[in-house]
């Protein structure tokens, strides 16, 4: 008798946190929460502020650390990168991460196009490399330094904005043209 409560307890707690689970609201609360945490560890480790998770920061850093331990050179890279590998695999975990979940829920699937469309991509991922590194990261980094008062990161974010919507113009513009 008190087994069986015990057991339907269990499960109407599992049903709870499953339901909890599947609702976007809480998962993005969670990793909010999370990332907070990631943070101020972060910082109290020595890193600068507003460099818990950047794309383009970390995958700067990685590539940097990288070709420094191969070829002996001196590239920058920020001084929390040099001292722990933990910051710089985030790129690498985010990568793998959507990889693994793209497969599990079958929706991975691969596009063919022509060598110009490579050629299209590849200048696309550079540029936003090279304009989030001048601009002082990446979206995600500019939402930190946003939390923290900086205002050249708002004025980044707005840009990006107003880049987002040209480019939701253009491609409009020729799908209408060519449709």
């Amino acid at each position: 008798m008190i087994m069986e409560k015990i057991r339907v307890k269990t499960e109407e707690n599992a049903l709870c946190i499953d339901t909890l689970a599947r609702n976007p609201l809480y998962v993005g609360l969670a990793i909010g929460i999370l990332a907070a945490i990631v943070q101020l560890l972060l910082i109290s480790a020595g890193g600068p502020e507003a460099y818990g998770f950047c794309v383009a920061c970390h995958t700067r850093d990685l590539v940097n650390i990288g070709v420094n331990d191969v070829t002996g050179m001196k590239l920058a890279a920020a001084p929390i990168s040099q001292n722990a590998i933990l910051p710089v695999l985030t790129v690498l975990g985010v990568l793998i991460g959507a990889f693994v979940s793209a497969r599990y829920y079958q929706e991975f699937k691969t596009k063919s196009g022509n060598a110009l469309s490579y050629i299209w991509y590849l200048l696309g991922g550079l540029l936003f490399m090279i304009f989030a590194l001048f601009m002082g990261g990446c979206p995600y980094r500019m939402g930190l330094r946003i939390g923290y008062g900086d205002v050249v990161a708002l004025i980044g974010v707005i840009a990006i904005i107003i880049g987002v919507l040209a480019g939701i113009k253009i491609a409009t513009a020729i799908a209408e043209r060519e449709g």
